[in-house]
């Protein structure tokens, strides 16, 4: 049923119980699963998992500490029996940068924590994980 299975993960608890989910279903179906993460990209701020890297911040810097991130919910898949996960850092707004990624890499499940590290913005004008239930074009996954 599922081939290619996209978890978002930004570090919070409920994108670490996505990921143990996602990495459940990815070993009953035999499907691969990427990781994703978006750093949070404001004005004033870049959010990375859960830290706050005030601009002007270097590239590096946030692809680094996105790499840390990674790295975390690497090694949660792999405590949930799923070693083979590969993982990818998007770039712009989280909800669009995941929808696309989805569409061109034929993703065939989205799997999305409730809540994630999303600022106040995120209760403004609403959460990644509406925005992806409302706009992709496979079915997505819940958890809370």
């Amino acid at each position: 049923m599922f081939n290619r299975i996209l978890v978002c993960f930004d570090g919070s608890d409920h994108a670490a119980a996505a990921l143990r989910i996602a990495a459940d279903l990815a070993n009953r179906y035999r499907a691969t699963m990427v990781i994703v993460h978006v750093p949070e990209i404001r004005n004033d701020a870049i959010a990375v998992g859960s830290e706050v890297i005030f601009v002007p911040t270097d590239e590096a810097e946030v692809r680094a500490r996105a790499a840390e991130v990674l790295e975390q919910g690497a090694a949660i898949a792999t405590e949930a029996g799923h070693a083979a996960a590969s993982t990818k850092v998007l770039r712009g707004s989280a909800a669009e940068a995941i929808l696309a990624y989805a569409k061109d890499d034929g993703i065939d499940l989205i799997v999305s924590g409730r809540r994630g590290m999303g600022t106040l913005r995120g209760l403004l004008v609403g959460s990644v994980s509406q925005k992806l239930t409302s706009h992709a074009a496979c079915p997505v996954l819940t958890v809370q």
